[in-house]
Parts: structure tokens; sequence; C-alpha cells
């Protein structure tokens, strides 16, 4: 997600520097991207103000206009409890007005990774050859550690044994501008040299006029039918493609503490059987598409207690479907879960699940006094949840409280957290009290 346009970079300068040309009167244009899949959120300084925030993973910010010629970019990364370092002092870069930027920022932040995180700088006229029959792209090949591929972008359904590769690509490499008509495309990437699809978008609709930067990067998801997904940028905003066959996954949780045992149907079909209250079971896959989920007490299908319609569960995406409330006023949680980890901290998610609690206050403390404590998150009502909260690694002590107050309604609960890791709290109520139930749910 994006607070203004995005410049997710933690080297953008370095690579800028020095590959433009030297200082204009006029101005330029530049977007970015992130493709580092483990790497955390930035934020960017352009020109000595902060024009660029919470930078994310598999986004882009469509195009600013700048100032061509000199230009200075500081970049700062968001670290746990809402610090930031500076990994980048103000660097002077030269951007040219005759030409767009576009700026993708690759590779691995794991400090053992043989892909350091890099800065892949594309460049194309500022005067494309689009039409109202034909569209500009661009790919290029930004996702570290996967090997070259051949390039296929043809009609739908095409042999790729009859078909000819529009290029072949190598890790930071790119095609150069293509003019091609508009219309349906199938594009695929073959391993380089063979007919092995490493990833296949199926059918999708190229629109004519348009100005595309098609970049596949990392697909972060270790479950995923493909290593990468493809990051499509049109100038003004960015979306994703994803293998044809890529799955949703969902966890499903009973938070009801005076529930029975159920069971969980997706589409009439039973996909969770015999799930007792606090037991939140592990991330399984689904084919992507609309559900009809039902929950119902164990065996007795005519017995719906929950009865959700027309929800969407979207390829790449990850889901906690949780009932919750008492029983008497049994309904379905649906949250959309941030599993992806990044190397320089851990991540927490909460979720509160607990009805009788009302708004909390949330600390997360060093030792289990939180006397002098300001909590981590404020005013934290039924049903809502936070997501992608960097935590430094270490021991720490959950706490609940009512709003206002120091009075612990759960906790002090010690977690032990590590980077590279993602974490899932979730608050209940446990009969005549509170409980937590704490999991690793890394992707």
């Amino acid at each position: 997600m994006f607070s203004k346009n995005i410049i997710p970079a933690t080297l953008i300068a370095v690579a800028l520097v020095g590959c433009n040309s030297s200082d204009d009167n006029g101005t330029s244009s530049l977007q970015a991207a992130h493709a580092s899949k483990d790497a955390p959120l930035a934020n960017v300084w352009l020109n000595g103000s902060p024009q660029w925030t919470n930078v994310d993973f598999g986004a882009a910010s469509g195009f600013s206009s700048v100032t061509a010629g000199s230009n200075t970019v500081r970049v700062d990364v968001q670290l746990p409890g809402g610090a930031t370092t500076t990994v980048i002092s103000d660097t002077t870069l030269n951007l040219s007005e005759l030409n767009k930027y576009t700026v993708v920022v690759v590779g691995e932040a794991d400090a053992a990774s043989s892909n350091a995180v890099d800065a892949l700088v594309l460049s194309r006229p500022v005067a494309g050859n689009q039409s109202s029959t034909t569209l500009d792209v661009q790919v290029a090949h930004a996702a570290a550690g996967v090997p070259d591929v051949d390039l296929y972008v043809t009609a739908p359904g095409a042999d790729l044994s009859t078909s000819t590769a529009q290029a072949t690509l190598s890790y930071q490499n790119d095609t150069g501008v293509l003019n091609i008509p508009g219309g349906d495309y199938q594009i695929r990437l073959a391993l380089a040299g063979t007919q092995t699809v490493a990833f296949d978008s199926g059918t999708v609709a190229l629109a004519n006029n348009t100005e595309l930067t098609i970049a596949a990067v990392p697909n972060q998801d270790s479950d995923g039918s493909s290593p990468v997904k493809l990051l499509v940028m049109d100038g003004s905003s960015s979306s994703i493609i994803y293998n044809a066959t890529e799955s949703a996954e969902i966890q499903v949780g009973h938070l009801v503490d005076d529930a029975p045992r159920v069971d969980v149907s997706l589409n009439g079909t039973e996909a969770v059987s015999d799930l007792d209250f606090e037991q939140v079971r592990d991330y399984t896959a689904v084919t992507a598409g609309s559900y009809d989920i039902d929950v119902y007490v164990d065996d007795t299908p005519a017995t719906v207690v929950i009865d959700v319609n027309g929800q969407t569960l979207d390829k790449g995406m990850d889901y906690g479907i949780f009932a919750v409330n008492e029983l008497a006023s049994i309904e379905g949680l649906i949250v959309k879960t941030d599993r992806r980890p990044v190397a320089t901290s851990a991540k927490l998610n909460v979720i509160h699940a607990a009805p009788s609690a009302s708004t909390v206050d949330v600390y997360l403390t060093e030792t289990s006094d939180i006397t002098s404590a300001s909590p981590a998150i404020s005013g934290f009502d039924f049903k809502e949840d936070e997501q992608g909260i960097y935590v430094a690694a270490g021991t720490y002590f959950v706490t609940v409280t009512p709003t206002g107050t120091k009075t612990a309604a759960i906790g002090p609960a010690s977690v032990t957290v590590e980077n590279d890791k993602v974490y899932q709290a979730i608050a209940i109520d446990d009969t005549a009290t509170f409980d937590l139930i704490v999991s690793d749910i890394t992707d």
C-alpha cells in the first residue's frame, strides 16, 4: 500500500547516480517498485522532504514528475517500535528529461543471501509508440534466485513448441520496449532452452494505447504454484498477475467459548472436521474463487450456525476464517492476514476475538511490569485486527487491559519471537476469564 507515490528502495540512489544525463532544466518521470520479498517497509525522502512512505513488497508507485537534473534521495527503513534508520544518506542523482525511469528494488535482505538487495533501473523514451491498436510493454526479470527464462507472449492456448520466445531473460535483464497489438494474450515463462513452464498467466487482456512495465518478481508464498508473479505497472497504478493455478490459503479457528464442536463446509463440501473451541487449524490451500462458508454443529450439516455467502478468496492471498462471539450471537469473522516475513525483525498480527472485553489496550513489554509502558495498540475493539507490527527479536510479555487502564485482563503472557517469522496473537474469551492464542503463521 502506498502513501503518496512510493519509491520502495534501499539502494536506489546508488543505482541512479551516474546512469543518467547531465543537468536539465525541465522535468523527468520516475516510478518505483518493491521486488525484495523479505525487505521491510521503507520511507523515501526526496530533496529533503518525506515524499514516499510505507513502502511494501509487490506494489509500484506510478510515475511522478521530478525536476530533471540533480536530485537528492534519502532512504529510511522502518524498525520495530516506530523507529527508523537511514540506510542511504542524501545522495545526488541525475535524471534526463528525455526518458522515464522505473526503479525496481530487487534481491534479498537476508544477509546470508547470495542475492544482495540491489536496484534495477529501467528506462524508456518519454514518447512511446502506443496507439489505438497497439500498446508498449517492457518486461524485466526481477526475481532473485530464479534462473534464466524464455519469455513467451502468445495467443491464448498457443503451443509453445511452435511459438517463438520474445526474449531470454536473466536476472536483472529486460526486453526493452516492445510494441504489440492490443488484445488477449497468454504470458508464459519457461526455463531457458526448455519447454518447462515456470509461470503461466492464463488468458490476460492487454489494452490498446497503454504503456506497461511488467516485472517478474518473487512469489513469497512458500506453497505457491510458481516461483514468480507478474507486477504490472501502467504508469499510474499497479496490479499482480498470478500463475493460473495459484491458490488462496485459509486457516479456520473456533473462538466461541460456549459453542460445541463444529465442522466447516465450503460450497457444500465439508472442508474442516471436528473443530473444538480454541483450535486454530494450520493454513491450507484452496482454489481461488467465491465461496459459501457454512459452520455447523459436528456431523449435523442441517444445523448451520454461521452462514457466510459469496466470500471471495483471491489468488495468492491468505485468510483467517474464525467463528467468534457467543453461541447466542455467533458469527463469522474473515481476516486477510499478512504472512510475509522480513529479514530484519519479527512481525506480529493481533486479532481481538473476545466479545466481553469491549475495547482494550495491548502492551508488548520487555518485563511483566506495564506501569510506565505505553500500549502498542490503543482502543482495540472486538473483531478488529492489526497486521504486520514489527517487533525486534527477543522475549516479551503481552498484556491486554481495558482501554485506559493498567488492569490486566490477559497476561502478562511471555512470548519469544525471531526475525524472519510472523506470529499471530488472538485474544479470546475462555469461560469466566480471557486467554491468548499465539502461533507462528510464517508463510
